[in-house]
């Protein structure tokens, strides 16, 4: 599966283009899982952080296309996470928010 998504770049909100790094989807996760309903549990955020990350690689891998929006990304992201728990959907999108407003001041 990873090395399909060698071939993968995502194209950012400002129009940037870069490789594609599951990490960083896996570290947004797990921050937002932190950040709100499992403040005191790291483990259980990181294994959500995990799964969802394992998903997200499986289905845009095998998209048909090699640049991916990081709308379609985080789209499916939060797809998945209302999957696993609807809490921690809204904890990634609130988490995704206050981050956006901070990187634009």
């Amino acid at each position: 599966m990873q090395a399909k998504l060698l071939n993968k770049v995502v194209i950012k909100r400002n129009g940037r283009v870069v490789d594609w790094d599951s990490f960083r989807i896996q570290t947004a996760v797990f921050k937002a899982a932190i950040f709100g309903k499992y403040s005191e549990k790291p483990l259980h955020a990181n294994m959500i952080a995990n799964n969802v990350t394992k998903i997200v690689e499986k289905v845009i891998s095998e998209l048909p296309f090699e640049k991916v929006e990081i709308e379609t990304i985080q789209n499916q992201v939060v797809k998945q996470l209302n999957d696993f728990d609807k809490e921690v959907a809204k904890d990634f999108l609130a988490y995704k928010t206050k981050q956006n407003i901070n990187q634009r001041h």
